[in-house]
């Protein structure tokens, strides 16, 4: 069972950079959307059957290439280019599941409250890649 996003947000409290978080927190919201998507009351499969299974991917995705581009090595020309493309690519998705989450709130009328929690989340992810993109651009251009 997942802790929660909660517990994430307690634990990048302590940690002043939470760059180093990334990979962990991208697990906790794979994870809550998993926890959430699996409320039969809330998601309805009558009436839409493929977005929770959307949903799951799309956070699961992000996930993993976050936590793909982070084993992959700024100093070696050939992983320097996957670790950038993963990068962007999660950024990408996490724009991905911000739309589907405005889906699943329209079709499933999701409290605006979860909603609200779930796309910041995804926002502050989101936000966070970029910065570590940006800073690896900086770092390559060094080496």
């Amino acid at each position: 069972r997942s802790r929660g996003l909660g517990d994430v947000y307690k634990r990048q409290d302590q940690i002043p950079d939470n760059k180093f978080t990334l990979p962990l927190d991208a697990r906790e919201l794979a994870l809550y959307t998993r926890q959430i998507t699996k409320n039969a009351k809330v998601f309805d499969l009558e009436i839409d059957a493929s977005l929770p299974g959307q949903l799951r991917a799309t956070a699961d995705r992000i996930f993993f290439d976050i936590f793909g581009a982070n084993d992959l090595r700024l100093d070696k020309p050939n992983e320097r280019e996957e670790r950038f493309k993963l990068q962007r690519h999660a950024v990408r998705l996490c724009t991905v599941l911000l739309a589907e989450i405005d889906m699943a709130k329209a079709s499933y009328h999701l409290s605006g409250k979860r909603c609200s929690f779930w796309g910041n989340t995804v926002r502050d992810i989101r936000q966070r890649c970029r910065d570590w993109h940006e800073s690896d651009a900086k770092r390559a251009k060094a080496l």
